[in-house]
């Protein structure tokens, strides 16, 4: 939505309309545009979601529920994890690859990339 004052002043006017003595021709139009205006916004908005979504745009609750679902975990195989980040991914609705990406940024790259456990076993071993 453009600004959440918008929203909640559309909101107000559609209560008010509703609650209120009006002629109806003129009730039935405002409520129709007054909800079209609401949908309108709300699309736009969620528009805006998927497309910061689509260009990697990460939201803080996002990071938190990756952050989260990922800490303390160590991939045991390549498909364990695989499957951690397959779930993840269908949880935060992303590509697979950009979650991997973003786990690898923050600090959680064992969790989702069986190399870096190998490296770290190769380099304890030395």
């Amino acid at each position: 939505m453009k600004h959440p004052r918008r929203s909640a002043a559309l909101h107000a006017a559609l209560r008010f309309v509703i609650t209120h003595e009006l002629p109806s021709e003129h009730k039935a139009t405002l409520i129709e545009v007054l909800t079209q205006a609401i949908s309108d916004d709300e699309a736009a908005e969620l528009s805006r979601q998927v497309a910061a979504r689509a260009e990697g745009e990460w939201q803080e609750h996002e990071i938190v529920e990756l952050k989260a679902f990922l800490h303390g975990r160590t991939a045991r195989s390549w498909q364990h994890a695989d499957e951690c980040v397959m779930q993840i991914a269908t949880q935060l609705h992303r590509d697979p690859a950009a979650v991997r990406s973003k786990a690898t940024e923050l600090g959680l790259g064992t969790a989702v990339d069986y190399r870096f456990v190998r490296q770290f076993k190769l380099s304890s071993d030395e």
